[in-house]
């Protein structure tokens, strides 16, 4: 009885015990209220139907509170990504362990991966497993408090992690993220330095979009096209395919760590839809990269300038982007290149100013050099030249470049590249080609009066139109050395023989960079027929002689490069301190007295028989010392020309037989001394040549007159010269302007007119020093007795007013 008694109570014990355990994983979900929202989900797309035919299943069941966070309910795909076809507990995961769901896309089965975080097993960031293995007949049930979201496909996988950041900012720029989108089925060996172990000008070149292709095989090496989670690595060494066509070298060591091609898996299985990623801690780039490997196109690209490539394309120049031959090339970055106003018929040109025709290394580089560049253009068969600023280290801030080099205006803005037997240069800005002579000349201020002799002289077209030409162009101080003369030949009615001298510096067929040009003399052709010497002395110095120097060393006539190398479009200008003259200039005395203000001096001396002789005498050199008509207007001129021999007399002092002396008066204010002003182009060298090579010193120089009982001194003072009748040490004349003829003569103008020794007394030339005397003692002597009787009257006039009477004895 207490047997039987035993055996029902076990029975009912049983029973009570099979119905506590006997629901299902559907049972056991709609039984607990915590899983309230997660139910209705599974009713709404027919889930928990289904879920009640499995067989088995593990339910990962959100909580309420896991649904506020959510904005829309979920979709179907998205609540079979939280079951798995089979029962799984806790107890039998290990770390990073992939575990299948019933959610398939494409026909593949989409994963959960199981990790420890502290004490909770995670299936996802930030989803916890909250509380374990709740059991049901047929299945289990893992309580989690967050939404598990299914994979994405691997583009937007890469971009979703921070550490596959870097290789997803390149997938984008290789045009390669669609194809990871529609990927079936890829593995990806990311590393967060992709480039690492190329060159600067490599990546450079990498990271533009130009280089896409390139880029995209360099990802292609870390992609294979099936999938191979970190769970089905083989032990040891595998050879694996990948889609750029190198094989990857993957191994799996017995402490289960992974390397691929030597760079350790620091994190692996990184879940997509359609494939699966692992991070490299290195990259892992393609041994043969001869498709990476740089020429001057790819690495133009590298450096921003791709419009700089497709100029040169489209102009017929894409031969210097895959040339092997050594160049330099100056590369304006897209932003700063703007050919709108170069005109079509020079975008060769300009374009071709960009390239140098040698390879130049940073240290090849000095201050001051003119690069032969392959721009070519009206430069009679020369190439034109660029001109390089370069600074030293030692003259720069702390920590900048080893050397600042400045292409023309445009500075370098990063390391040079180096390519082939090439090197490109990045610099802030397009160069510019060097203007015509005529756009380029007005620029230099001191060069005004050769700007307005070229255009008075109708030579400025000839020069402009001119091809491989060298202009030295005189300053403003050089013409004004030449006093009188530049006065005639910018008169209207001189304008040929201003033509001639303009013409006389411009060397043609020929261009003379300062520094390529040789030492020693040459005699070259000029535009205007005549040649000029150039002479490139020991000491680097370029002199240019016309005609009229004393000796080789002139120079008060022979000019010197004071300025070389203004570039321009047809060759180059120098600035010179001298004008020099053609051996065909014909300039008279007349045509330089007609040019200065000695009209005066020019009516009297034609009153006389020496008009011929000394004016227009294409042989004999005449100095003519020519006074001011401010001068004549002191001298009684009418009285002279009622006495026609002492007009004479007069003319003939006036006039030296001889070769205009060596004077130099240095340029200064019209009707004053002009004294010996240092020229700003001076060099210290200036003043000893002109002192060595002078007739004219401090002492004076005594010349005979055609007047030929009379001597004419001229002497070199701080103020420049004075002129004197020898034996008349009371007057003097100061040179104002100098002139010189081409037959060496010249004319001298002088602000007094000089008289002959017997004819200082009449004609307002002035008395003698006794006879100044006499008047001076007279006129003291007529003052003391003045005086003498002022005093003595005002005393009687006093007497008388106070009362005085002198009284007569006789009275």
């Amino acid at each position: 009885m207490h047997l039987r008694l035993l055996l029902i109570n076990l029975v009912f014990l049983w029973s009570t015990l099979t119905a506590a355990y006997a629901k299902t994983v559907v049972e056991t979900l709609t039984s607990d209220d915590r899983f309230r929202e997660f139910v209705r989900q599974l009713k709404r797309t027919d889930l928990l139907q289904d879920l009640g035919h499995y067989d088995t299943a593990t339910v990962f069941a959100p909580t309420n509170e896991a649904f506020n966070l959510a904005i829309q309910g979920m979709t179907r795909a998205e609540l079979l990504y939280h079951i798995l076809p089979q029962s799984v507990y806790t107890s039998e995961w290990h770390g990073g362990e992939l575990l299948d769901t019933c959610y398939t896309q494409d026909g593949r089965v989409q994963k959960i991966k199981m990790t420890k975080n502290g004490k909770h097993w995670s299936p996802a960031v930030n989803v916890d497993i909250i509380d374990a293995d709740v059991k049901a007949d047929n299945g289990v049930v893992q309580v989690v408090n967050g939404l598990l979201t299914p994979p994405k496909d691997l583009g937007l996988t890469l971009a979703e992690h921070e550490e596959l950041h870097p290789f997803s900012d390149l997938a984008k720029k290789a045009d390669i993220e669609t194809e990871l989108k529609r990927a079936n089925g890829y593995t990806i060996f990311a590393t967060q330095d992709v480039l690492d172990g190329l060159t600067d000008a490599e990546k450079a070149y990498l990271n533009h979009s130009g280089a896409k292709d390139d880029l995209g095989q360099v990802l292609h090496h870390q992609i294979s096209d099936k999938i191979l989670y970190f769970g089905e690595f083989p032990t040891g060494k595998t050879q694996l395919e990948t889609l750029q066509g190198e094989k990857l070298e993957l191994v799996l060591d017995k402490n289960n760590e992974a390397t691929v091609n030597g760079a350790k898996i620091v994190q692996s299985d990184i879940l997509a839809s359609n494939g699966v990623i692992h991070l490299l801690e290195k990259s892992i780039l393609p041994n043969n990269r001869d498709f990476l490997k740089l020429n001057v196109r790819k690495a133009l690209i590298g450096l921003n300038a791709t419009k700089f490539v497709t100029l040169l394309e489209d102009n017929g120049l894409k031969g210097y982007l895959d040339t092997k031959d050594p160049y330099t090339l100056v590369a304006p970055p897209n932003e700063e290149l703007d050919e709108r106003n170069i005109p079509r018929s020079e975008i060769q040109s300009w374009l071709k100013y960009h390239i140098i025709d040698k390879k130049y290394e940073l240290d090849n580089f000095t201050d001051g050099d003119l690069l032969k560049t392959e721009s070519g253009d009206h430069l009679g068969g020369d190439k034109q030249r660029l001109r390089v600023h370069s600074v030293d280290q030692d003259q720069m801030p702390v920590n900048a470049k080893k050397k600042s080099v400045q292409f023309d205006r445009a500075n370098l803005i990063g390391n040079p590249v180096t390519v082939d037997n090439s090197i490109i240069y990045p610099v802030s800005r397009s160069l510019e080609l060097p203007r015509d002579p005529l756009s380029q000349l007005p620029l230099n201020l001191d060069l005004s009066t050769f700007v307005a002799s070229l255009y008075a002289s109708g030579a400025a077209g000839e020069i402009k139109s001119a091809e491989g030409i060298t202009v030295f162009a005189p300053t403003n101080k050089a013409f004004a050395r030449l006093g009188i003369l530049t006065k005639h030949l910018l008169q209207p009615s001189s304008q040929d023989k201003l033509a001639s001298v303009i013409k006389f510096h411009a060397v043609k067929h020929g261009i003379y960079y300062f520094n390529e040009t040789k030492q020693g003399e040459y005699r070259v052709p000029t535009l205007s027929g005549p040649e000029i010497n150039l002479n490139k002395t020991h000491d680097g110095h370029l002199y240019v002689r016309g005609v009229g120097a004393g000796d080789g060393s002139d120079r008060s006539v022979i000019a010197k490069v004071v300025q070389p190398d203004m570039l321009v479009s047809n060759g180059v200008i120098h600035k010179i301190d001298r004008v020099e003259i053609p051996a065909t200039l014909k300039v008279s005395n007349c045509d330089l007295l007609l040019a200065e203000n000695t009209n005066s001096f020019v009516n009297l001396i034609s009153k006389t028989d020496l008009a011929n002789q000394i004016l227009d005498s294409p042989d004999q050199p005449y100095t003519v010392l020519a006074p001011s008509d401010r001068a004549f207007a002191r001298l009684n001129v009418s009285d002279l020309l009622n006495h026609p021999d002492q007009l004479l007399r007069i003319a003939k002092l006036h006039v030296l037989p001889v070769a205009l002396p060596k004077m130099t008066l240095q340029p200064g204010q019209s009707g004053e001394r002009l004294g010996k002003q240092k020229d700003m182009y001076d060099d210290d060298d200036d003043d000893d040549c002109r002192n060595t090579h002078s007739d004219i010193n401090g002492d004076g120089v005594e010349f005979s007159p055609l007047l030929e009982d009379e001597k004419i001194i001229i002497t070199q003072v701080d103020a420049g010269y004075t002129i004197q009748v020898k034996g008349d040490t009371t007057h003097s004349a100061d040179v104002v302007q100098i002139g010189r003829a081409s037959n060496a003569g010249g004319v001298v103008e002088i602000d007094r007119v000089l008289l002959p020794r017997d004819q200082l007394g009449d004609g307002g030339g002035g008395l003698a020093w006794w006879a100044v005397l006499l008047i001076v003692i007279g006129v003291l002597l007529g003052a003391a007795l003045l005086a003498a009787v002022a005093y003595y009257g005002w005393r009687w006039w006093k007497q008388r007013r106070e009362g005085y009477i002198s009284l007569d004895r006789d009275n």
